[in-house]
């Protein structure tokens, strides 16, 4: 297997947002992160990010993909397997195959992300105020959060995990091998990691706050970042979250007009900005609701119908490039952190325009900010909107 020889950062994330999310942190720093969703034939570069998409496999198909990325990307300088800050997934499993793939000879968990409410206490994952298991995430009807103890998804046979308390330091960083970070802020994250000798000997095990905290010990990209993908024409916002938060922006986009389908054959030909969702009724099938929601946007895409898609949910997003025969794209620059814009390349070699948030992430105007973002330089805020009367 190939291996990239310029590598400063190798990531590997167990479904797409993850793998946006993990890379995001490393634009700040001018680099232009490579996201892709195969562990072979990569190209030279420095912060690479690999969706294995093993959240949705059962544990051994799961743990051999892991086990493969991660052995495709293990001559970077900096290791960093992302798991979901809410524990949900193969965590137990695929951290155990990571670091064995791995060559390191030490082990960092910490999942916190303050920023998003979710802090790490007494090596407990607790999401606003409340044990992860104890809160809606511990009750996801598919990859539900089981234990709130963060120790208990590290394998026996990786050694007993000591907890570095938060703003702390001293021999336990220094000298375990097998350590899970408290972690109240985001400063103290920082702090924590920094604390940690020879970070290059380390599997990183997080979510986006460990990612923010180990960009700050990568050193910054020779040419400043200069690419932001672009200006774009019209856009399609495909809504497949059932999330609260989807839906209260979905509200605010229709609030100033943007037309609202479930098939864009009913989109206003003068629309600059559309939003495809799911019905508003419960379906039985959620797969097929989001299988049909990605063949109505991949084919509008490929007839160049819109040079810009947004979607709500990585499975969304992932189901919508599949469909278009993309495997890889380069992130340019972040809306807002959580919600990574990329570019891509169509089959013609033409360049798509494309950015993805988790669906519970944001403020009910987050979409709409998003679709007066990208377009290219409309004459006012409302230029973009199909006129209604």
């Amino acid at each position: 297997m190939k291996q990239n020889s310029s590598l400063l950062v190798g990531i590997i994330a167990d479904d797409l947002t993850s793998a946006t999310d993990g890379a995001a942190a490393f634009l700040a720093k001018g680099h232009a992160p490579l996201i892709t969703r195969r562990a072979d034939g990569l190209e030279d570069g420095p912060v690479v990010s690999i969706d294995t998409d093993s959240r949705a496999f059962v544990v051994s198909e799961a743990t051999k993909a892991t086990a493969d990325a991660v052995s495709a990307l293990s001559n970077a300088r900096f290791l960093f397997k992302t798991i979901d800050s809410t524990l949900r997934g193969h965590i137990r499993e695929e951290v155990a195959a990571a670091f064995r793939a791995s060559g390191r000879s030490r082990l960092v968990v910490a999942p916190a992300f303050p920023e998003a409410g979710r802090v790490t206490t007494n090596g407990i994952q607790v999401v606003n105020g409340t044990p992860v298991s104890e809160s809606v995430y511990g009750r996801d009807p598919v990859h539900p959060a089981s234990t709130s103890y963060i120790a208990d998804l590290i394998d026996a046979s990786l050694g007993t995990p000591i907890i570095l308390a938060a703003n702390s330091s001293g021999d336990a960083a220094t000298t375990a091998s097998n350590l899970i970070l408290d972690a109240d802020s985001q400063d103290a994250l920082n702090r924590q990691v920094a604390s940690i000798p020879d970070p290059e000997t380390v599997l990183w095990v997080g979510s986006p706050g460990l990612a923010i905290a180990l960009a700050c010990l990568v050193p910054a990209a020779l040419d400043e970042l200069s690419s932001t993908g672009g200006a774009t024409g019209r856009v399609v916002i495909v809504a497949g979250s059932a999330n609260p938060a989807t839906h209260a922006q979905c509200d605010a986009l229709r609030a100033q007009g943007v037309p609202m389908v479930t098939d864009l054959d009913d989109v206003p030909s003068d629309a600059r900005v559309v939003c495809l969702r799911a019905p508003l009724a419960r379906q039985k099938n959620a797969s097929a609701v989001v299988a049909n929601l990605a063949e109505q946007a991949a084919t509008a895409v490929a007839r160049h119908d819109y040079d810009a898609v947004i979607a709500t949910g990585g499975e969304t997003m992932a189901a919508i490039l599949d469909r278009l025969g993309i495997s890889r794209f380069i992130l340019t620059r972040e809306l807002e952190q959580g919600f990574p814009v990329g570019r891509a390349e169509r089959a013609d070699g033409s360049s798509l325009t494309i950015a993805m948030k988790a669906g519970g992430f944001g403020s009910p105007s987050t979409l709409l900010d998003a679709a007066r973002d990208l377009p290219a330089k409309p004459s006012s805020k409302k230029a973009f909107i199909h006129d209604r009367a």
